[in-house]
């Protein structure tokens, strides 16, 4: 049996609500998307796709040899944005200040886990929080929407590296902690 796999980093619960906030000011100048819910918010380092269950202790094991002399550090929320970009908009997301220990722990985990076999993402990382997916495109541009609005400004420390399952539902995906891989305390 497979499951959904992927890495990620945990949000406080004040970014978390400072999101979910974020999305019903969105929801209610019109924007229809599907949106984030609250237990699936979180920052993606690698989606690794179907993974047999057999195969987790595996990437565990590479996930906390990319870990291993990591220190905890944390990360800033900045900005509103859109992919592929405003005037076609299919994923809203809350950016990252760009961190030093988040482009590194995020080539460990990428350079460990190809060793596994998974490949490597072509795109260049660009650190963001997917706040929601629209699904019907949009005649206008969303840019004047995100200009009028302010991104949630937290910092985040991040303790540890989560291995996760999702499951998806027709009610939308439900996550699942595999095994956190806790960051050495500074």
């Amino acid at each position: 049996m497979s499951a959904r796999t992927f890495i990620a980093l945990e949000l406080s619960d004040n970014l978390k609500e400072g999101i979910l906030a974020l999305t019903e000011e969105l929801r209610g100048r019109g924007v229809r998307a599907s949106w984030a819910r609250r237990s699936t918010l979180h920052l993606t380092l690698k989606f690794l796709g179907d993974v047999e269950e057999t195969e987790l202790p595996e990437v565990v094991a590479a996930v906390a040899r990319a870990s291993s002399g990591a220190s905890s550090f944390g990360f800033e929320t900045r900005s509103l944005g859109a992919f592929p970009s405003p005037r076609r908009p299919r994923v809203l997301w809350v950016g990252i200040e760009p961190q030093g220990e988040l482009f590194a722990l995020h080539k460990a985990v990428e350079d460990e886990l190809a060793e596994l076999g998974f490949p490597r993402e072509r795109r260049t990382f660009h650190p963001h929080l997917t706040i929601g997916r629209i699904r019907e495109p949009r005649a206008e541009s969303i840019q004047e929407v995100l200009d009028e609005l302010v991104a949630p400004e937290e910092r985040v420390e991040v303790l540890e590296v989560r291995v996760m399952r999702s499951t998806l539902r027709p009610g939308g995906a439900i996550h699942e902690l595999v095994e956190a891989v806790p960051l050495d305390s500074v």
